[in-house]
């Protein structure tokens, strides 16, 4: 009553192989069908329960045990067998003769051909002992060692192969027989109770199957989601410490840039506040409203400038200074080198003249060329 492959596709886990998943599904429903076509048979038996009890108690009764009659059976069989294989090997050896001689070849005679001889009295008396104990053979649960015989041409005979099939198919039978007999005598409320219990059972395990392919799948499900949150979790870990090292890269350079620039702004700071100080102790006006330079003792050299003057010599205007057509210092003018010029150091020098014809106040910026050094 249990199909072939059932208990593999109660035991099967889940598979996603379409194949095998149709394979599966057409065991079932095969399985159903047999199911199905038993139950009706059972239900049909059931309808006629009562014929078939007194039917059946009726053919017990009038039951006689006739010895033989079984063991008869199993020799024809035995004979039918032999003979048939006897006859086959007949035919294989009238093939090969025939072969031989349309290919013309002769047949050597080989050595020890009464032995041979004797191997054929002896496999014909163990083929007939064989069948004459074949009833003995059929009544034993535990088959002997099977024997085998090489016949001349090459057939290899199994003769208790042939008495243990033939004893599994009578024990089959036998089998068979009380099955029917047990059944047979039982009541129809029984065989009722065992037809729901074994559908119970059937739903059960159909339901049991259901319940562990839905639990695998949400097993499946669930080990899915949990992978996909994992990486999603990996991903976001990612970027954030993408865009943690992104706003660190960028803070740090702005903060360098922001100690670049005012590293730079202290400079130029420090610079012009340089400037500034040497211009005011270069450029100090009097109460008059004139530059002066700190005095000088005569003789002492200070900075050499261009034109081989030095910082504090006194010189005179060597010719008319004008700018832009006006004259500005007289020739001759007295005057004291400031230093060399702030807009052109390497080409002019910075002069105080005693008096300026535009009455304004200031160096002046000349050439080597425009003064000189005695009146």
């Amino acid at each position: 009553r249990t199909a072939w492959g059932v208990t593999e596709l109660l035991n099967s886990k889940v598979v996603e192989d379409p194949e095998e998943l149709a394979r599966t599904k057409a065991a079932a429903a095969e399985f159903q069908a047999r199911e199905e076509a038993r139950l009706r048979r059972l239900e049909e038996m059931q309808s006629k329960a009562s014929s078939i009890v007194e039917e059946r108690k009726h053919r017990r009764a009038g039951f006689e045990m006739k010895p033989g009659t079984n063991d008869d059976d199993f020799k024809r069989r035995q004979d039918e067998i032999l003979r048939k294989m006897k006859e086959a090997r007949e035919a294989k050896k009238l093939a090969k003769k025939e072969e031989r001689e349309r290919l013309g070849i002769t047949k050597k005679k080989k050595k020890g051909g009464k032995k041979d001889k004797k191997k054929k009295k002896d496999s014909d008396s163990s083929s007939s002992s064989s069948s004459s104990s074949s009833s003995s053979s059929s009544s034993s649960s535990k088959p002997g060692k099977i024997k085998s015989k090489k016949s001349k041409d090459g057939d290899i005979i199994l003769f208790e192969e042939v008495e243990r099939r033939a004893a599994a198919e009578a024990a089959a039978a036998e089998k068979a027989r009380l099955e029917a007999e047990a059944l047979a005598a039982k009541t129809p409320e029984e065989l009722q109770a065992e037809a729901e219990a074994r559908a119970r059972h059937r739903e059960m395990k159909k339901r049991a199957a259901e319940e562990a392919a839905i639990w695998a799948e949400e097993v499946k499900r669930k080990e899915a989601e949990a992978e996909a949150k994992r990486q999603a979790e990996i991903k976001k870990r990612a970027e954030e410490a993408e865009a943690q090292r992104k706003a660190q890269a960028e803070a740090k350079k702005k903060a360098e840039e922001e100690a670049k620039k005012k590293a730079e702004e202290e400079a130029a700071k420090k610079a012009a506040a340089a400037n500034d100080t040497d211009k005011r102790k270069l450029f100090a006006a009097d109460s008059g409203g004139r530059n002066v330079k700190a005095k000088i003792s005569s003789g002492e050299k200070t900075k050499p400038v261009i034109g081989g003057y030095f910082e504090g010599q006194t010189v005179y205007a060597a010719k008319n200074i004008t700018v832009k057509g006006q004259l500005v210092i007289k020739v001759n003018t007295q005057g004291t080198i400031v230093g060399p010029s702030e807009n052109n150091p390497t080409q002019r020098i910075a002069v105080q003249f005693a008096k300026r014809e535009d009455r304004l106040p200031g160096n002046m910026n000349v050439v080597p060329a425009e003064i000189k050094k005695r009146r």
